[in-house]
């Protein structure tokens, strides 16, 4: 217990120091979407790229892994959808309350958390789980849209999605370094060196920016909604995944944990851009990741405990 405490302790104290920050007004709004943008575009692309290529990436890819955790995405949507139903959303609204509750913060928590628990072994199932998740959810995202506004061409919507893979640096980072370890290219040292000073401080900097970008205040009004997303998002979401792996016996073990431990994370900060992109579910969506990333301080330290 005590190894899991002194890993999660010191990656929500950072969080909270954000936060703090900007209580007290020594960081703004503003400065907490600069310092989100370069921890997101230029620090944790080297920290997941040389993570990537400390393993073998080249002979890592496991359709069985991926197709197992999908299908818990895709499964995670259809509940959503049927909640929306109930509680009376619009059709994009649902759509955005299924990003809610699928989407783990990959990038400024999941990342840093599981190469630290697990070391690099992690990066590789981490990639594998990245590349295909959002595929998934975007893909799901923009057919709802299609269906919403039956005037957007497919073909319009295709290119929206491979825009958005392709602005995405942490796509690019994985890619790049699939790329690299497929064809054995060697990295410069003094190059591998200053990408391993980068990729040193991106733990630091993505996690105080994330609590810079808290808003408590967005809580209110948003009780029912925030419910349901911090049960599925936080319980539901890694208990299906943990089911879902009973039934395989050839996956590596730090894999299952990967998976897991990624399930259980708190909605992803970039649920509330497309949120924002769309117009539809924004507040909802910014209240649901302040709230899931502060019960995921002990949610998610329950789960590496078990996982551990």
């Amino acid at each position: 217990m005590a190894d899991v405490l002194n890993l999660t302790i010191p990656m929500f104290s950072l969080i909270g120091i954000g936060y703090m920050l900007r209580r007290i007004q020594f960081m703004s709004e503003q400065d907490g979407t600069v310092l989100s943008k370069f921890a997101f575009y230029i620090l944790l692309p080297p920290l997941m790229f040389t993570s990537i290529l400390s393993g073998d990436a080249s002979r890592s890819l496991n359709i069985n892994f991926i197709f197992s955790y999908e299908i818990i995405t895709i499964s995670i949507f259809v509940l959503t959808y049927l909640l929306g139903v109930l509680i009376k959303l619009k059709t994009m609204e649902k759509a955005i309350f299924g990003l809610n509750a699928a989407y783990p913060n990959y990038g400024y928590i999941g990342v840093p958390l599981c190469i630290l628990a697990f070391g690099a072994e992690a990066a590789i199932p981490l990639a594998l789980i990245l590349l295909a998740d959002t595929f998934v959810l975007l893909t799901t995202l923009i057919f709802y849209k299609l269906t919403e506004t039956r005037k957007t061409s497919l073909r319009e919507l295709s290119k929206e999605i491979i825009q958005r893979f392709i602005y995405n640096p942490l796509m690019m980072s994985v890619f790049v370094a699939f790329i690299f370890s497929t064809v054995d290219i060697k990295i410069v040292t003094a190059i591998d060196r200053t990408l391993s000073i980068v990729a040193a401080s991106a733990t630091a900097v993505a996690l105080i920016a994330l609590g810079v970008s808290l808003n408590v205040t967005s809580i209110k009004n948003q009780k029912s909604v925030l419910f349901f997303i911090t049960v599925i998002k936080l319980i539901v979401h890694p208990i299906l995944i943990f089911i879902v792996f009973q039934f395989q016996t050839n996956i590596d073990p730090i894999w299952v944990k990967t998976a897991i431990v990624c399930a259980s994370l708190p909605v992803a900060a970039n649920v509330f851009v497309l949120a924002n992109y769309y117009k539809n579910f924004e507040s909802e969506s910014a209240a649901a990741i302040t709230i899931t990333t502060i019960v995921s301080s002990i949610t998610v330290t329950i789960t590496l405990l078990l996982a551990l």
